[in-house]
């Protein structure tokens, strides 16, 4: 691996176990058709919301891996059961941790089912992924530690909770907590118990005699079953912990960052805890992680106050035995451990990961089963708790996860309806039709639009174009813009039939400095990304550059503040009103002349009006300069306006260079489109003569 692009070779510090397993129950299986699953998606990584199903995918998925599939398919499926049996084994670990604490099956079951519908936890046993084998061997050290707290320490279960902790160290560095904890427990249950032999026995070496061989064979049996791992990277790396390989990946920081800088990703680490998808940027809406979070909160302040707190007498049957309390201690330890050491690992990496804290995830659940149990009528709060849980995790393949990845619906052409004509782009590709989702008329600044396009195969295509949705200005220039594979990522032009469409949803954020009001024009195509490109677009068989094929108004949601240096009221059949203009009081000939007027609108302009700007002096044909368009240069006409609009609107006069010196009179109004007559203007209720209004005069110098 000597690109290390993605960072892959962080892999060879990762502790082997779970790589090994994987590897050995699905040697049978060839996977010699590996590489053509590797289809990569060229926008994958877009920063779409994570309730968004826009280019989550980082591969094109394609009919090749429809189940069971074979080959690499089928290779990668059966590698997967590695994690799915982790996942089981954490789930009857969880059952066993759960028996010590309560001492009953019930409680013991609920334990177990805390971790078994939990939404993350499934997920993260359903792929390729080591979190499982840690969390398993994990919860399966707690249980053999809880074990001989209850129990009491013997030679056997010294070697088990050694060997579990040892196994534990090679599926991920932060379970080598387990090690110390673990050692601190049976060491202090020794000890306990030597408390308990008798005079005769507890007397010189033979006192002590016990606690050190429980703590030699539980020390033993884990330092020969895991740490020749460490030594390893010790001796490759210089670093037992092989955490350099992963410092220098590209999310690596270049220095250990402060805790407190570390708050802003504690939302990411908080929803991927709950259930984030994919690579952890699939997620719920936020409501849920709420929820969740509030519940969970609750039951565990709950199970605080059960441990403070002694049962009264006359309930005495839902107190907690001591060795409960010691056990709860032990998972709230464990608990508090792992997330410490996550708080640690993302000072030093970019990793806001909430499956790194599934190592708790058994002592997790007890913490949880301690707050739901003791109650006189607990399954309420049990199946308040479970069936939310079982909602999410059953609701997430379909919802979440097939929702983001499965290519677009196809659907019949004759199904899909447009007020735009189709475009052919090339003779390949047929756009069906295109709109503003939710027949927005307006967008302002800063907001989110979303363009609805639908499309089919004209012909088939061997080649893979790109998608471009773009807004333009004045003078063609891009507000906004996207480009993806069509089905936003997850269906490429090559597996388009000709007999199907599909729609996609484009989302487009619009700048918060736009300058408005104005028209933008919506423009769809499609191109060559190796090249750059476009195929030429047709409509009618009438060539079109660009392809426009909608508009969207883009106004303020409040109106720009008129502050005219020449103020004026002249009001146009009472809806619209010049409220005044700026102008350069003297402009040599030749130059040009910037003339602003200042519009505001009272009512919904239903006719096409030219705004005109004339340097004219009464008595003549014909103007000496004049400037006639529709506002804006065309980007904002009249038909758009709505009451409340202002709108300032810049006219540039070219002065003619032979024009001579002296002062000329400058005017301004409306006409019709339709038939060029002028709307009539007043101000005062005295109308202008001929509808124009008067500018005053400019002052026009000669050439030097």
């Amino acid at each position: 691996m000597t690109d290390d692009t993605s960072g892959a070779n962080q892999e060879v510090a990762q502790p082997p176990l779970y790589y090994a397993t994987a590897a050995l129950i699905s040697a049978p299986f060839p996977d010699d058709t590996l590489q053509t699953l590797f289809w990569h998606n060229p926008g994958f990584g877009y920063q779409a919301p994570g309730t968004v199903a826009d280019n989550k995918n980082m591969l094109i998925h394609t009919e090749q891996e429809r189940f069971p599939g074979s080959g690499a398919v089928l290779a990668v499926r059966i590698t997967r059961l590695t994690s799915l049996f982790f996942g089981w084994l954490t789930v009857v670990a969880a059952w066993g941790l759960g028996m010590e604490l309560f001492g009953n099956r019930r409680s013991a079951l609920l334990t177990a089912a805390l971790v078994a519908f939990h939404p993350q936890f499934v997920f993260i046993s359903s792929v390729v992924s080591n979190d499982s084998a840690a969390a398993a061997l994990c919860t399966a050290g707690l249980w053999a530690t809880a074990r001989f707290l209850r129990r009491g320490v013997t030679p056997r279960n010294a070697i088990m909770a050694g060997c579990l902790a040892g196994l534990a160290a090679l599926t991920k560095t932060s379970a080598l907590l387990l090690l110390p904890l673990a050692g601190l427990c049976l060491l202090w249950k020794s000890w306990q118990q030597t408390r308990e032999l008798s005079p005769a026995e507890h007397t010189g070496f033979r006192r002590h005699r016990n606690v050190l061989q429980a703590v030699l064979t539980f020390g033993l049996t884990a330092l020969l079953t895991g740490a020749w791992w460490y030594g390893r990277n010790l001796v490759l790396y210089g670093d037992p912990l092989g955490i350099s390989n992963h410092t220098q990946t590209l999310w690596g920081r270049p220095t250990p960052v402060s805790l407190f800088s570390l708050l802003p990703e504690m939302p990411l680490l908080l929803r991927s805890f709950w259930g984030a998808y994919g690579w952890g940027h699939i997620w719920w809406h936020d409501w849920v992680y709420a929820v969740l979070t509030f519940v969970a909160l609750g039951t565990l302040a709950r199970g605080v106050y059960r441990m403070l707190h002694r049962a009264p007498s006359s309930n005495a049957d839902t107190d907690i035995a001591p060795t409960a309390r010691i056990i709860y201690l032990l998972c709230a330890f464990w608990v508090l451990g792992i997330f410490a050491a996550l708080l640690q690992w993302m000072r030093q990496v970019e990793a806001p990961h909430g499956r790194l804290l599934f190592p708790a995830i058994g002592a997790w659940a007890g913490l949880l089963a301690m707050g739901l149990s003791g109650t006189e009528r607990p399954q309420r709060r049990h199946q308040a708790l479970l069936l939310l849980l079982v909602a999410v995790t059953t609701l997430a393949p379909g919802a979440r996860i097939l929702a983001t990845f499965a290519p677009p619906k196809l659907i019949s052409p004759t199904a899909i309806s447009g007020n735009t004509p189709s475009v052919l782009y090339n003779d390949e590709a047929l756009l069906l039709s295109a709109a503003i989702k939710g027949n927005m008329a307006r967008v302002s600044p800063g907001e989110l639009l979303v363009v609805n396009a639908c499309w089919q195969a004209a012909h088939p295509m061997s080649h893979d174009y790109t998608v471009f949705v773009q807004l333009l200005g004045p003078e063609n220039s891009i507000i906004s813009s996207r480009r993806t594979y069509p089905g936003l990522g997850r269906f490429p032009t090559s597996l388009w039939p000709t007999d199907r469409g599909f729609c996609d949803a484009y989302r487009l954020t619009l700048p918060a400095d736009i300058d408005t009001p104005l028209r933008a024009l919506l423009e769809i195509g499609l191109f060559d990304a190796t090249t750059g490109e476009r195929l030429p677009a047709q409509v009618d068989g009438t060539t079109i550059e660009p392809p426009v094929v909608s508009s969207v108004v883009v106004a303020a949601k409040t109106s720009h503040a008129l502050a005219p240096t020449s103020p004026l009221t002249a009001q146009f059949d009472n809806a619209i009103t010049l409220r005044g203009y700026d102008r350069d009081a003297m402009v040599q000939a030749g130059g040009t002349l910037t003339v602003t007027l200042h519009w505001e609108a009272h009512d919904r302009i239903r006719e096409q009006l030219i705004a005109f700007v004339h340097l004219w002096q009464p008595g003549e044909t014909a103007a000496y300069a004049q400037h006639d368009s529709e506002p804006r240069n065309g980007w904002f006409p009249t038909t758009v306006w709505q009451a409340g609009d202002t709108i300032p609107d810049i006219h540039t006069l070219s002065i003619p260079a032979e024009l001579p010196p002296g002062e000329y009179s400058l005017w301004a109004g409306l006409y019709r489109v339709s038939d060029g007559t002028r709307i009539p203007v007043q101000e005062n209720g005295t109308p202008f003569p001929n509808a124009l209004v008067p500018l005053g005069s400019v002052q026009i110098t000669s050439r030097e």
